[in-house]
């Protein structure tokens, strides 16, 4: 059995990633649907459906579906992102036809009763409080606020308040109507399990879904935005992002190794600089963002209200000393080992091997060797490395912080040199 896309008749994209060594298999159905197809009126209603998949499905109530998944000892479990929701089990192999049953029940069969929503709207309001109280959470969605201000990626997944009052069970059906659309499905197996078994049953689920008129997105209109919020905490919380790719553009190779060469590990420039000889932060990482058509490199910091504005001129010299010299030649050699280690790993776990799947149909409508994603990364020069950076520079600076008002002169660090 060999790595494999399948194309139900109707459109529904069925990935197939057997690891017959394994005794497993993690797969699940993923959705492109998620906060950035939401009215603003309805904010955070994407999440709350994930929260009531679970009350039961088919013809199980909620504590019979939950009994029925670990009668055969597997776990199953949703989550909700900005362009994507996922539905997701790990089960033994011969048991994997069995849970894309019950995920397709949660879809095509759910239970929703106006009494299990307000529960749920209170649990999610719980979720978002908590989300509230955890500073390195927090800067992150008031960074996501400033970076797309009034559209949808610039609104919490979770929603708020006052949007979620408006969202009945009749607004969820039509919200599920509105994006049960074959063309917008990918189900997704890595591990082992029984090929026509588990196609067999996607099939007999899924095929019956209609084409529909495709939905548009709102297209990504990052801004050089700010923003602060005064809190009484230790430490100051700080976000910095750059211009960086889409998710599917193959600028990603160059700026996944100027990342980690910035800030991504303990022998980067960041860590070094910052925390191993300055002693300056407890935290401070580089990362990549990306979205379908937009993405971005940046940097998360936690420090002493007192040295923030140092660690951000730091952060800034040393993105400017990239984009001018561009990476040594060992550092760029390690940061590719890095990457090339770190892809392995992922080959070694179903689930994440599942997902990377996912990202490779929604995003190029086919599934992609391993072994040409690191030619790839193989692939990429020094140049490569300095003109991600430069562009990086070159495009609009967002930056964030939160605690102290001793902290967020940080963010003049930055104003100063743009």
């Amino acid at each position: 059995m060999e790595l494999d896309l399948i194309r139900l008749p109707n459109g529904v994209r069925v990935a197939l990633d057997p690891m017959p060594e394994l005794g497993t298999a993690a797969l699940g159905v993923w959705q492109r649907v998620g906060a950035r197809w939401e009215p603003a009126e309805i904010n955070g209603i994407a999440h709350l459906f994930e929260h009531m998949a679970f009350k039961g499905a088919g013809s199980r109530d909620a504590r019979q579906f939950a009994e029925a998944i670990e009668n055969v000892g597997g776990v199953v479990n949703a989550a909700t992102s900005y362009e994507r929701t996922a539905y997701y089990a790990r089960v033994v192999a011969e048991h994997a036809p069995f849970a894309l049953d019950l995920i397709a029940d949660i879809l095509f069969e759910p239970h929703w009763a106006p009494d299990d929503l307000e529960k749920e709207k209170g649990v999610v309001a719980q979720e978002r409080g908590e989300g509230f109280d955890v500073p390195d959470d927090r800067v992150f969605e008031l960074h996501q606020g400033a970076l797309y201000p009034d559209q949808p990626l610039g609104r919490p997944i979770l929603g708020e308040e006052e949007t979620l009052a408006h969202v009945s069970v009749e607004t969820l059906h039509a919200f599920h109507d509105a994006h049960m659309a074959p063309e917008r499905i990918v189900i997704s197996i890595a591990g082992a399990f029984d090929r026509d078994a588990f196609v067999e049953t996607a099939a007999r689920r899924f095929a019956h879904l209609k084409p529909r008129p495709p939905l548009l997105m709102t297209p990504a209109r990052p801004a050089a935005g700010r923003a602060v919020e005064t809190r009484k905490l230790e430490q100051a919380h700080l976000v910095f992002s750059w211009p960086g790719a889409a998710a599917g553009s193959d600028r990603i190779y160059a700026l996944r190794l100027l990342s980690e060469i910035f800030g991504g590990g303990m022998s980067s420039r960041l860590f070094q600089e910052v925390r191993e000889q300055r002693g300056l932060v407890y935290a401070i990482d580089s990362f990549l963002d990306t979205f379908e058509d937009d993405g971005r490199l940046a940097i998360y910091a936690g420090c002493a209200p007192q040295n923030a504005t140092t660690v951000a001129e730091i952060v800034r010299d040393q993105l400017a000393l990239l984009a001018q010299q561009g990476p040594r030649p060992e550092e760029l050699e390690r940061a590719k080992a890095v990457a090339r280690a770190q892809m392995l790993m992922g080959l070694e776990a179903p689930s994440a091997r599942a997902e990377a799947r996912v990202g490779q149909v929604f995003l190029r409508d086919r599934l992609m060797d391993f072994s040409e994603i690191r030619a790839k990364l193989d692939a990429v020069t020094a140049d490569d490395v300095r003109a991600a950076a430069r562009a990086a520079l070159a495009g609009p600076l967002c930056a964030t912080a939160l605690g102290p008002k001793a902290g967020h002169g940080a963010l003049d660090a930055f104003k100063a040199s743009s």
